[in-house]
């Protein structure tokens, strides 16, 4: 009698032993499932058309090919793209789907987390990590200076510098540069990277906006083609750029033989 009690109770134990194991594999093969699902650059499609277009103009606007391989994948890129004003939570799957978009393929398709070669169209200054928090020369962070008109940079940054002169020459567009340090800030307005001059009214509104920051004129020069001004407090450089590129507006539109000399000419 007590053998078969045993043994009704070893047969139940097996049985409650296989059920537990077969819903254990049930729910290893739905997070694989979800897994796969999540990691698939198909579901790039399963976001909406405007949410698609944004997630592949920022992996335009903050990465170039190279040749090497870049030291970050796609997960820790998609949380870059995360972290922006305007960015929105994605899957891995998806920023897969979005780099192939925007014509960067994997170094290798069968990596969970795809590898490109590509590196930062941007990479961060000093400055800009601290404002960002995001430490490391390989952090994505969109530059928005089209969307604002002007640009911060660091003076030790000359090679960024010559290029974004020679890149307002070639859209036509004034150059503002807000050359930082640690507590002042060196701002330039070059008007004939867009090959216009400012009028009578622009050089005495500048004059007027850098009085406030230098009222005997010490540390600053304006005529036609060229304003600057030093030693302008950190926290209100960005402030006094953007005065500037509202009045660069009204600016006269006569063309200027060969454009002039970049800021960092």
């Amino acid at each position: 009698m007590k053998a078969n009690k045993m043994n009704r109770q070893l047969a139940a134990g097996v049985r409650q032993t296989a059920s537990a194991g077969r819903l254990r594999w049930l729910r290893m093969d739905e997070a694989s499932e979800r897994d796969r699902v999540l990691s698939d650059p198909e579901s790039l499609n399963q976001l909406e058309p405007a949410q698609r277009a944004a997630l592949v103009d920022w992996i335009g606007s903050v990465l170039v090919p190279a040749k090497t391989v870049f030291r970050r994948n796609s997960y820790g890129m998609k949380h870059d793209f995360e972290k922006e004003p305007d960015g929105f939570y994605v899957w891995n799957g998806a920023f897969k789907g979005a780099m192939l978009a925007a014509g960067h393929r994997p170094v290798d398709a069968d990596e969970l987390n795809w590898r490109f070669r590509v590196k930062p169209a941007h990479p961060l200054s000093r400055s800009e990590q601290r404002k960002y928090r995001r430490y490391g020369r390989g952090r994505l962070v969109r530059d928005r200076w089209r969307e604002v008109g002007y640009i911060v940079l660091e003076s030790a940054q000359r090679g960024r510098i010559l290029e974004h002169g020679r890149l307002c020459e070639r859209e036509e567009r004034p150059e503002v540069v807000v050359l930082q340090a640690r507590y002042t800030a060196k701002v330039i307005l070059r008007t004939a990277s867009a090959g216009c001059r400012l009028t009578q009214e622009s050089v005495a509104a500048v004059l007027a906006l850098f009085a406030d920051f230098d009222p005997n004129g010490r540390h600053s020069y304006v005529d036609e083609l060229w304003a600057e001004i030093e030693r302008v407090p950190v926290h209100r450089a960005g402030q006094l750029a953007a005065e500037l590129v509202r009045i660069t507006q009204s600016c006269s539109t006569k063309t200027i033989p060969g454009h002039g000399t970049s800021v960092g000419g």
